[in-house]
């Protein structure tokens, strides 16, 4: 018990107080020092109340599940990340179900190497394996910085790795291929959309959400600064900044390009509710990500080409801008890249002949 008797009563008589020192759930220690009481009996009252509460905010910590963690996380998440990054996260703690109950300072080696064991048995990639493993890291690192619960389970958690599994190779179109696969497309409309695919090497999102008032044909150049997506449920569609602040661009449009678009733009301008803010592939309704997946499948499987993903027209285009010498610089602000050593990791293979040039340079010393 810690009540005292001030020398400095108060005008209605008041004299005793308690002080308790404790330690909050960041660790942090606080020394408390009550208001004033007329008896002693008070004063004893509330200091065992107020131990009580602190108590109670111990008790609360304590009880923390992962599923208790993850939910503010998300709602943290769902102020400054993407709608199509929080569907990723979501549906990555899917997997981590056969914990959500477990209080993160119950959770202990025997635990979690039994959830390990069941996620090692479930037919994932590696890569999508250490995905879900990440959102687990998240929750235990967000709930300790915030609740003060217990993180040594970090120091267990290492991820997959199999050196049998065989990771999917970059595809594209050389220029011979995706001239076969334009020439079998019997929509204009789709044949304007992989060609802005191929040629100036956007991202599909990208590529959506260009609306007309985005295309300057004084200055032939298009501005690339949103994205958009079809795939958050219960939303036709929703648009949102790009990926990184380096996707922000403005690209320049060849003379094809740029009058293919001016047709389009002809034939779209002919509708009475027509609107510089219509989508350039859409109109009031941007192209369905289904419907863009279907007709690339047809127009491969008819051209006699090899199937390539949307994203893979965009390796295409830096394959293309590679081969016709430019520089790793131009590729990685063509494609708005944030760093160049992003584009280096990706394309590096691709300046194979330039590193050969390399070793007859010095040779020839």
């Amino acid at each position: 018990m810690a009540v005292y008797e001030s020398k400095h009563h108060t005008k209605d008589g008041r004299k005793y107080f308690f002080r308790i020192k404790y330690e909050d759930v960041f660790g942090v220690t606080h020394d408390y020092s009550s208001a004033k009481f007329k008896t002693k009996k008070q004063a004893v009252e509330e200091e065992a109340r107020y131990r009580i509460k602190v108590k109670n905010k111990e008790a609360y910590v304590s009880s923390i599940t992962i599923d208790v963690a993850y939910r503010a996380l998300l709602e943290s998440k769902k102020a400054e990340f993407k709608p199509n990054t929080i569907k990723n996260f979501i549906n990555r703690y899917k997997y981590l179900e056969p914990l959500k109950d477990i209080k993160l300072n119950d959770l202990n080696l025997i635990t979690y190497n039994k959830f390990h064991k069941y996620l090692s048995e479930i037919e994932l990639s590696v890569d999508y394996k250490n995905e879900i493993l990440s959102v687990l890291k998240q929750i235990i690192k967000y709930s300790k910085k915030y609740y003060n619960t217990s993180n040594y389970i970090l120091d267990y958690i290492e991820n997959f790795s199999n050196p049998n599994e065989i990771h999917k190779e970059m595809e594209f179109f050389t220029f011979e291929e995706y001239q076969k696969f334009d020439n079998v497309i019997d929509n204009f409309n789709y044949h304007v959309f992989f060609e802005v695919l191929y040629y100036l090497g956007l991202r599909q999102g990208e590529c959506q959400a260009l609306t007309w008032n985005d295309i300057n044909f004084d200055k032939n150049i298009v501005s690339i600064k949103k994205t958009l997506t079809t795939k958050i449920k219960g939303q036709k569609y929703t648009i949102s900044s790009p990926k990184t602040k380096s996707s922000i661009r403005i690209l320049p449009l060849t003379k094809k390009l740029s009058d293919d678009l001016k047709i389009m733009k002809n034939n779209a301008t002919k509708y009475k509710d027509y609107s510089e803010n219509w989508f350039v592939f859409g109109n009031s309704l941007p192209f369905p990500e289904t419907t863009i997946q279907k007709r690339k499948n047809e127009y491969c499987k008819i051209a006699g080409v090899k199937q390539i993903r949307i994203h893979d027209f965009r390796h295409s285009c830096a394959s293309l801008l590679i081969n016709q010498g430019a520089s790793i610089a131009l590729v990685s602000k063509y494609l708005g890249h944030s760093e160049i050593s992003t584009t280096l990791n990706i394309y590096t293979h691709m300046y194979k002949s330039e590193l050969e040039n390399v070793t007859n340079l010095l040779n020839n010393l």
